[in-house]
This record gives C-alpha cells, structure tokens and sequence, in this order.
C-alpha cells in the first residue's frame, strides 16, 4: 500500500557529493559546545534540576535547564536568548560567508509557530526569531532564503528535504538550520499541566521538559573548500512521514509514521553495504513514545543495523527539547562518532511530534584523520 505522507530524499547517490556539514553551534543544559555536551552526556549526567515552577501537586517541578540564563527570563525571549548562543558559536565559520553567497536560514520550530494552527505566543515567538536570526543577514547586505518550519520535534527532518535538494542543486551555497525550542514557559507548561504531561508523582505518562538550541551549517563541497570550512559530516537522507495514531485518541497505534520513513533511510545503507552504527532518538518515558519506538526500530534495524550498533534516547539526559531535538541529536551524532565512542560513521536521528509528524535524518561522519577530502571515497 503507498503512503502518501512519505517524503524521501537521497543525496549524493550518483555523484557521492552530498551536502556537508561544516559547523555546529549549541547551547543547552548539558552543555555550550559539542565536546563539552558529548562528554557531559558521556559521563551519564543529567541536566535535570529544580526549577522555580510548582506543579499543580505542590511539588517542585524539575526541569532540563540552562542553567547559564537568568532563571527570570521565560517565554518568547527565553527561547531568543538561547538562539542567540547557538548563533554565537558559529560565528567564525559565518564570518566567512561573502555576500555573494546565494545563504538559507531556515528556522525549526515548535508546532504552536504555525501561522495557521498555532497559538498567539507561538506566531510571537516566530517573528521574533526571524528578525533575530534573518535580520542580521539582510543588514549585511546578503540576498537570503529564509524558511519557518513548525513541525516540532521533526522541524528538521522536513527542512532536511528542502536544505539537501537546494544544496545539491546549487540553489544554495550555504544554509545554516537553527532549531530552538523551550518549555521554560508558564503558558507553555499550562498546557502540559492540563494534559498530565508533566513528569510527577501522581502523572507517570509525562516527561521532564527541557531546552536547547543548536545550529547546524551544511555547504556545497566545493564551496567547504573554498571558503576553508573543514567538512564534520555528510547529509546521505532525510525523510518525512505521517502518525494517524495520537495518545490522545483510540486508533491503533501501527507506528508506520515513523516506520516508514527510518526503513525507507536503512534501505539506502543496505543497497550501499554500509550498517547504521547509531541510532539517535526522542523517546520519552510515555507509553505511547516508547511503543511507537519499538514498533518502528526493528523494521528499520533488521534492514542496516549489526548488534554493534547503538541506539539511544536523547530525553533522558536532556529531557524534552521539542523542535530543538534534532539539531541537538545532529550535533552529538557527529560529535561522538568523530571522537570514536560509539565508533562507526553512520548515524540516524529520528523525531516524533505530537501533532503527528515523523521525521528521519541520516548523516556520515568524515573522521578527521580517515577522510581528508569532502566527497565520499565510496565507489
């Protein structure tokens, strides 16, 4: 049976020229920069503290927290300040962008951003990460493309499609993809706390919510080298599907949402004779996460993954990132397979929304010492 939500890209399958990761900026509760966040998480930490918000039980309410920023600071201009981190940390990389450059900002967004289906303070929130983010661009004199996508915790896998296709057809130059997302938002957690989706005593079927953001910067190869940007990673896929099941509904959880989409990746890697070494996911505590999951990673990892092979949940060190997940899980992919630990060169990061959609990212990890060139040595 076709699936008419399915959305699957491959790139650089013909000419092994896929689009290259160059840079990685991030600051969340783990840590303000790769290595710190991948040794922190390593060492098997948790970002969890207390937080100033009371649960509705009385208890304190725990939380992934950046811990750096005011803790009076909440909201739309929460989420900006840990953009503006992000941003910061791949500024060298940015600077070095000439105006000439044909650059894509594209922003992944928390669902309540939509222009249509979101909320008051979602749209707020959107407006103002476009300014902050495009506005400097455009300042600059550069003529951007600048793209919102509000689909949560998969933002990335459907930016993904449209970044990897404008790159390999140089509609792009360069593209710089920002996920942000926090809960660290009284309106936000109203909501949580209405639904029981809150971890506490008395609510089991919840998470610990978070916050992060990471910023990721991909280039054409060749335009990598001119510019003297040192390639970390390949973009191979990206692919999109649709969850009809919800965990607040009666049908049937089948997990084709993202099984579909994770299989459709694994394929690739198979007719390539290459294994996915790790698989990087959202997974929370919550029964329906955690069952979709193991509905979904077997038909994938029975197609590409070895019993060597990794797969880990990103919530549990960081708790909830919401559409910051992704990028987050990006970021520390290539972080750990380039420092050897887990070893392997291919990794998956998957994300599921709550409003339904599925999304699949898979990258190859150029080690720094193994693969001096930014095109593939693969035949």
């Amino acid at each position: 049976m076709m699936d008419s939500s399915l959305a699957v890209a491959h790139f650089g399958e013909d000419s092994s020229r896929e689009p290259v990761l160059v840079d990685v900026g991030t600051c969340n509760a783990l840590g303000l920069d790769p290595h710190q966040t991948w040794a922190f998480r390593r060492a098997e930490l948790t970002a969890f503290v207390e937080s100033p918000f009371r649960l509705p039980s009385g208890n304190v309410l725990s939380f992934g927290r950046v811990r750096q920023l005011d803790p009076r600071l909440v909201g739309v201009e929460r989420v900006v300040a840990l953009a503006s981190r992000a941003l910061d940390a791949i500024g060298g990389t940015l600077a070095k962008i000439p105006r000439e450059a044909k650059l894509g900002l594209f922003l992944c967004l928390p669902a309540r951003c939509d222009l249509e289906r979101g909320d008051r303070s979602g749209r707020q929130l959107r407006r103002r990460l476009e300014s902050a983010v495009v506005g400097p661009f455009l300042e600059r004199g550069f003529d951007v493309v600048a793209r919102s996508v509000a689909r949560g915790h998969a933002s990335l896998a459907y930016a993904a499609l449209d970044v990897g296709r404008m790159l390999e057809q140089r509609q792009l130059d360069v593209a710089v993809v920002l996920g942000a997302d926090s809960h660290y938002d009284p309106l936000v957690l109203e909501a949580h706390f209405e639904r029981e989706r809150v971890l506490d005593s008395e609510w089991r079927e919840a998470f610990v919510p978070g916050e992060a953001a990471t910023a990721l910067v991909l280039a054409r190869p060749q335009v990598a080298r001119e510019l003297g940007m040192t390639p970390m990673a390949r973009l191979m896929s990206a692919a999109t599907g649709e969850e009809v099941a919800t965990r607040d509904d009666d049908v049937g959880l089948l997990g084709l949402g993202l099984s579909r989409p994770a299989v459709a990746v694994a394929k690739r890697l198979k007719r390539e004779g290459r294994p996915l070494d790790w698989w990087l996911c959202d997974v929370t505590g919550e029964t329906f996460r955690i069952q979709e999951l193991q509905l979904a990673w077997p038909r994938a990892a029975h197609i590409a993954m070895t019993p060597d092979g990794s797969l880990d949940m990103l919530p549990s060190h960081f708790g909830d990132l919401g559409a910051a997940t992704m990028p987050t899980g990006v970021m520390l992919g290539c972080e750990g397979l380039r420092r050897g630990d887990p070893a392997g060169t291919t990794f998956l990061v998957s994300g599921s929304s709550d409003e339904g959609h599925r999304g699949v990212v898979l990258f190859e990890v150029i080690h720094p010492q193994r693969d001096a060139a930014p095109s593939s040595s693969r035949p």
